[in-house]
């Protein structure tokens, strides 16, 4: 008969067991689903049982994972006790050829440093050396013209001498110290030597009778992972509609590799609190506040802290890849990308107190910093002393990053075609990826396409003529809830060139807005007309009238909807008045002064419009003018 078991983490001593036999399971990570912050991960095994208590080691665990999160399921004919975590054994990673090859021939450079370092320092005795012989010999010794000449002459010649090679030397110096500065950012660009922490994970079982194979899965939530969604936005023309491109970039430093596993992506967080606020009657003089359920709330919402930022050094402030960045005091850490930014997640047994990260870099002098909010740069300092020491980072930056599907290899920044099931929940979303997916534990980003969707649109463009006379192109995305986006980058692509990037921010309207920035084929222009503007006394009072005119010129091959806006002065004195405002086939707002135009332009034509108005003031009065 078969049973199928659930077991939490129970707190239950490994070492009261000593003396049971254990069993070192050969398991595999099958399933990971993928949340904004963290992910599970589940891991299966099949073994022969013994009749009588077992106890099972699955090995190679994150160091990462939350205890609380553990859970195991059997199926046979046996019984789980017990499961309890530990801290697991330290996994040497060996070096690369390329790393010892790049290691060697630093230390070469660094010999060949400190030997030239050697023989600046003899020139420079022998220069102070011929100086002192030389005042000396002036003083105890009466030369003839001929003899002075000489020697002053061999004095001259070997100070040329030795003021050149001392240059020289300077030289090599400066070419040496470059040379390892190279071979410190590829050496730290290689798969560097570390050691990563792991955990163990023992379950006490028992079977009434040996049994063949029994099947196992362990499944745990992990901190240092995560995804976040990005997007290509493209527009071939104003006929066609908005090709959506829906992306992940998806990340983990778990410890462990993700190799082709199915993979989910949800849109879920397992670590924010489900409580649902609830008032409490008011009492006027007492303290009105709710810490204690923002702190359910925030506790487990923030049991992963990120900390981001950006790692710089050099006397140009270069950008360092694969610069190591720990948390002080833990083996938790990561390493900058190839454009020095790094991105760490601190469980929640190291959110209290102090938090310091440490930053390291072969050929930097290395930092601690304070923790003191979400985000923390630094600039690292050259260090000119010999470096003939090993320096241990954590993770590394490539700049030839692939990633994996289905066995296959393809390049950084290839687009996959994924089969995707898209899963809806009350409270969330999930996209289910059908074919094997491989994400390795080195902090990176990949990019994982999830979908591709044309979606209707209608194209507006905008205008201040007064502040920036260029239009930029909006898309106007109706009903966007349907399309399940997320907030996140967009990637922007107009008539097939990349125009830039912006961020994709959901409204609180049915309409969602996207500036797909300027498009020059647009031409405004915005002119003050000299003969409409002038003054006039009435009174005891002074009268300027002034007229403007803004000119559209649409050269593209598509008639356009263009939206201009302008304004009229707004007076905040009784003693200055504004009147006469014209503005034909424009909206005008009375209170802000502002004025919309919303017309359509047919290809290759000109529209103008115009606007005017009078201000009266005192004769005394001056009337500031744009």
């Amino acid at each position: 008969m078969n049973h199928r078991l659930l077991l939490f983490l129970l707190p239950f001593s490994v070492s009261a067991q000593k003396d049971l036999p254990q069993k070192v399971l050969e398991s595999k990570i099958e399933n990971v689903t993928v949340y904004e912050k963290g992910a599970q991960i589940t891991r299966t095994a099949k073994t022969p049982l013994a009749a009588g208590r077992t106890q099972l080691v699955w090995r190679g665990v994150s160091g990462q994972l939350d205890a609380q999160s553990i859970q195991v399921q059997g199926e046979g004919a046996f019984t789980i006790l017990s499961v309890v975590q530990q801290t697991g054994f330290l996994n040497d990673k060996t070096k690369t050829d390329d790393r010892t090859r790049f290691e060697t021939q630093k230390r070469e450079l660094e010999e060949k440093i400190l030997t030239e370092k050697a023989l600046l320092i003899v020139y420079e005795q022998e220069q102070q050396m011929l100086a002192k012989n030389q005042e000396i010999g002036g003083r105890t010794t009466a030369l003839k013209m001929l003899d002075l000449k000489e020697a002053v002459d061999f004095h001259r010649a070997r100070l040329t001498e030795v003021s050149l090679k001392q240059l020289e030397i300077n030289r090599n110096i400066k070419k040496l110290t470059d040379d390892v500065f190279r071979l410190n950012v590829r050496v730290n660009l290689l798969e560097p030597a570390q050691q990563i922490s792991t955990s163990e994970i023992v379950v006490t079982v028992s079977a009434k009778e040996a049994l063949p194979a029994a099947a196992l899965s362990v499944s745990y939530f992990v901190l240092n992972a995560g995804w976040t969604p990005t997007y290509d936005l493209r527009v071939r023309d104003l006929s066609q509609p908005l090709e959506l491109g829906y992306k992940a970039q998806v990340f983990q430093y778990s410890g462990e590799d993700w190799n082709n596993v199915k993979l989910s992506l949800s849109t879920a967080n397992p670590r924010k609190s489900g409580r649902t606020p609830d008032l409490q009657t008011w009492y006027w003089g007492f303290p009105n506040n709710y810490n204690d359920y923002y702190n359910n709330v925030n506790v487990a919402a923030s049991n992963t802290s990120e900390i981001v930022g950006t790692v710089r050094g050099g006397p140009d402030r270069t950008p360092l890849p694969g610069c190591s960045v720990v948390l002080k005091g833990t083996s938790l850490g990561t390493s900058t990308d190839e454009n020095g930014n790094y991105k760490l997640a601190i469980p929640p047994d190291r959110l209290r107190g102090e938090k310091i990260l440490v930053f390291s870099y072969i050929g930097m002098v290395s930092e601690e910093r304070r923790v003191t909010g979400n985000t923390l740069n630094i600039d690292l300092q050259e260090d000119n002393r010999p470096m003939l020491e090993e320096v241990v980072v954590v993770g590394s930056a490539v700049r030839g990053r692939t990633i994996t599907v289905g066995g296959a290899v393809a390049p950084k920044n290839k687009q996959l075609a994924l089969d995707v099931e898209e899963k809806d929940s009350p409270t969330s979303q999930s996209f289910e990826i059908k074919v094997p997916y491989s994400v390795p534990s080195d902090g990176k980003i990949y990019a994982v396409e999830i979908k591709t969707e044309e979606i209707p649109v209608y194209y507006e463009y905008f205008c201040v003529p007064k502040i920036d006379r260029e239009a930029f192109l909006n898309v106007k995305l109706p009903n966007w809830e349907k399309y399940s986006l997320l907030a996140g980058e967009a990637n922007l692509f107009f008539e097939g060139v990349f125009v830039g990037k912006s961020a994709l921010s959901l409204p609180n309207s049915d309409t969602l807005t996207v500036s797909m920035g300027r498009d020059k084929s647009v031409l405004v222009s915005r002119t003050k007309l000299q003969d409409f503007t002038k003054k006039q006394l009435l009174g005891g009072s002074k009268i300027e009238n002034r007229r403007y005119e803004i000119s559209v010129r649409n050269t593209k091959k598509q008639a356009i909807n263009l939206v201009i806006e302008d304004q009229f002065p707004i007076s905040n004195s009784k003693e200055i008045t504004i009147e006469n405002q014209s503005a034909p086939e424009a909206e005008i707002n009375a209170e802000t002064g502002k004025i919309t135009w919303r017309v359509a332009v047919e290809a290759a034509r000109e529209k103008k419009l115009g606007f005017g108005y009078s201000v009266k003031y005192p004769k005394s009065g001056v009337v500031s003018s744009e």
